[in-house]
């Protein structure tokens, strides 16, 4: 099944919800925000396989090899060396549970600074991280996610 670029929008966009599409569609021209807008309003529901092509879409753009680090600058002073924040912002595209189990991999500092940056579910993750057991299968899952995650997380 072949879609458009605007189909495909529109329906990654009504995946997101009302909230998260209205802040993605801000930043597009007037006219196609308004056109992707109508599209929403008026969308049947997609195919599995529209959806399943969509959402594989957009996980390739999450695989993306990474951005070449820039060459180190030389400063006048020298600053005790600092440890850059990592970006969590992929973790709101994840279930809260499996966001919790995540931060449970996490040493406790980093698990602290990846709460605060998911303010909207930070009580539910919360809960879910107390309430977390473990089972015979732990090891091996935490073994395949550390190696998913490798370079965002761990």
């Amino acid at each position: 099944m072949t879609l458009t670029g605007r189909e495909k929008a529109t329906i990654f966009l009504s995946i997101l919800g009302a909230e998260a599409s209205a802040r993605v569609l801000r930043y597009l021209p007037d006219e196609l925000a308004d056109l992707i807008a109508a599209g929403i309003n008026h969308l049947p529901s997609p195919s599995p396989q529209a959806l399943s092509e969509v959402i594989n879409e957009f996980q390739g753009f999450l695989a993306l090899p990474a951005a070449r680090p820039e060459p180190p600058r030389i400063e006048e002073k020298s600053a005790p060396p600092t440890k850059p924040k990592k970006s969590y912002s992929f973790l709101m595209y994840e279930r809260p549970q499996m966001v919790a189990y995540l931060l449970s991999l996490m040493p406790d500092e980093e698990k602290d600074e990846a709460l605060q940056s998911l303010p909207k579910e930070k009580s539910i993750i919360e809960e879910l991280l107390a309430g977390l057991k473990t089972n015979p299968l732990s090891p091996k899952l935490a073994i395949g996610l550390k190696k998913q995650f490798a370079g965002k997380l761990f």
